[in-house]
């Protein structure tokens, strides 16, 4: 019997669902790159100070050809991590300095990059379209928050994917062109992170699979070659605590690796991600088993790779993370999941019907996007805030370590590594609070404000506390400082702290972000005595309270003790 007609109607959905879908697919970017705009700041935070900064101070030192040879090939916590290494001195030789926000947008271009590598080697518009909607939702949401937010993180982990991904993409395009780019991607894989190694072993598997027996011959001789450069001179980091293997820990192993593998999908359910790995492997045994592998050789590899990749990850971090996944890993597991679906969108997708399951897989996708944002949500603030704290305390008295978080973890390291390049012109920390101007700031009597920090010496002042509008919820960066003489009237930014004690004290949740901190070197202020007041910015209006709280600048001072219930922590 033939298949029954296909309506009309149908017909004309199925030709506009691929420009719903990319309209449908643009909305998670666009939420990730809003997300990236609001807290991406220029600041070096701790594997930035040593790995960027440190590594950079050591080629200003010009000690010759090959004292720079091997501090890019220096091993790093178990990764010799070349590729980025490059970017950093390609900034410093062409600029003299390096920036953290352009560090931070290539890191997150990368993973822009490996989408496009995907859908490009996807072939047809539907599978582009069936591909393009799982990577958008699977990839652009909060869960990534540590590779999205901190460029540390984006520039390894998020590039590793790009060119082990694409290397892999490239051997199965079946030509000798392909195969040779492949093998430089496969080697940049391999100096980035250590887990980017195995593009040679899961590209060696492709080439077997399809019978390519003199270029398997070649790839493995040049997969030789590269394995012995990385494993020369290697060692293990003791802090990390690799422990040899045994039955206790290889069990510790397997769990953590399992948790790797789940982790993604449980959005914020610690307890479900070994169970949610567990059927991620099976189901990948099931479409084994089936051969669905076999026609969809690309994303088999890819999910081969995420997959031994965690394994990696696993082994050597299951002892020093104590159990806990770090979101900068979960795009691996993402990759993982999304090329699983992908294979259950292809397996069930029909050559007259081609969205009719990505349809039907939407609400599923949207929901998991916006619940992993909110899951996340917290988190990837949190971590922000912790950088922020950190950095102000730093540059309001030159050193780390006085307030509850750090710059760096070990004591006197961060100074001594970023005055030297300040000395040297390579970084400095950026301003916190930048001028500015509104035309008229409407008074307000009814805005509710309190400072309960103001910290004053011979570097910097620091005001802290909250302040909030009734009935208008406080949001990132609409707080201003006001500081007010006869002769002056200067208005800056400032630095959005979580006060949830606050909301909590209000009865009034929507006030979470109405902490603030603002610092501002003694160089940029007038010496005078100055009123203090706070501008609250909404909806397109500007408005503002004095208080009755002063800050003397004609005098010098080491210390000025703050109003309320000051503390010298954060």
């Amino acid at each position: 019997m033939s298949a029954p007609p296909v309506p009309a109607a149908t017909l004309r959905a199925e030709r506009l669902a691929p420009f719903a879908f990319a309209l449908i697919a643009a909305a998670p970017i666009a939420y990730m790159a809003l997300q990236v705009a609001r807290y991406s700041r220029d600041i070096a935070y701790w594997d930035d100070i040593e790995c960027v900064i440190g590594f950079l101070l050591r080629l200003d030192e010009g000690k010759g050809f090959w004292t720079d040879l091997a501090n890019f090939f220096a091993v790093t916590n178990e990764h010799r991590t070349v590729t980025s290494r490059l970017l950093f001195a390609t900034s410093y030789w062409l600029t003299g300095t390096v920036n953290f926000h352009v560090i931070g947008v290539i890191g997150n271009l990368f993973i822009l990059g490996f989408c496009g590598l995907c859908l490009w080697a996807a072939g047809t518009l539907a599978r582009r379209v069936r591909l393009g909607v799982v990577l958008a939702f699977l990839f652009f949401q909060l869960g990534h928050f540590e590779n999205f937010l901190w460029s540390g993180a984006s520039i390894d982990h998020f590039q590793v994917v790009l060119l082990a991904g694409g290397a892999l993409i490239l051997v199965a395009r079946d030509s000798r062109r392909a195969t040779l780019a492949g093998a430089l991607l496969a080697a940049l894989a391999t100096f980035t992170l250590v887990h980017g190694s195995l593009a040679w072993v899961v590209g060696a598997a492709l080439l077997a699979h399809r019978r390519r027996w003199g270029w398997l011959a070649w790839w493995s001789g040049a997969a030789a070659a590269m394995l012995a450069v990385f494993f020369y001179g290697f060692h293990f980091n003791e802090g990390h605590r690799i422990v040899a293997v045994d039955l206790a820990s290889l069990g510790r192993r397997a769990w953590y690796f399992l948790s790797l593998l789940g982790t993604p999908v449980a959005v914020g359910a610690a307890g479900a991600a070994p169970w949610l790995g567990l059927g991620l492997l099976g189901a990948y045994g099931y479409f084994g088993v089936r051969r669905a592998a076999a026609r969809e050789p690309i994303a088999a590899a890819l999910a081969v790779f995420a997959i031994g990749s965690l394994a990696l990850v696993a082994y050597g971090r299951a002892e020093a993370n104590g159990g806990v996944v770090h979101s900068r890993y979960m795009v691996l597991a993402a990759l993982a999941w999304a090329m699983l679906l992908f294979l259950i969108l292809e397996t069930l997708a029909t050559a007259d019907r081609p969205y009719r399951w990505l349809w039907r897989a939407l609400p599923a996708l949207v929901i998991f996007n916006v619940s992993a944002n909110r899951a996340y949500a917290l988190a990837a603030e949190g971590s922000v805030e912790i950088r922020d704290r950190a950095a102000t305390r730093f540059k309001q008295y030159g050193q780390d370590g006085k307030g509850i978080f750090n710059l760096h973890p070990i004591p006197g390291f961060a100074e001594s590594i970023l005055q030297r390049a300040d000395a040297r012109g390579i970084y400095r920390l950026p301003r916190f609070s930048q001028l500015r101007e509104f035309g008229t700031a409407r008074e307000n009597a009814r805005m509710i404000t309190y400072l309960d920090e103001k910290l004053i010496n011979d570097r910097a002042v620091t005001l802290g506390g909250w302040a909030m509008l009734p009935d208008v919820e406080s949001r990132r960066g609409q707080i201003h400082v006001v500081l007010a003489s006869p002769s002056s009237h200067l208005v800056f930014s400032t630095v959005t702290l979580q006060r949830p004690d606050v909301a909590k004290v209000y009865k009034e949740p929507r006030w979470r972000l109405c902490g603030f901190r603002f610092l501002a070197s003694r160089e940029r202020l007038p010496a005078e005595r100055l009123q203090v007041g706070l501008i609250v910015v909404h909806d397109g209006r500007a408005e503002r309270h004095m208080t009755d709280q002063w800050i003397d600048l004609s005098v010098p001072g080491e210390h000025v003790p703050g109003v309320g219930p000051l503390a010298k922590e954060d």
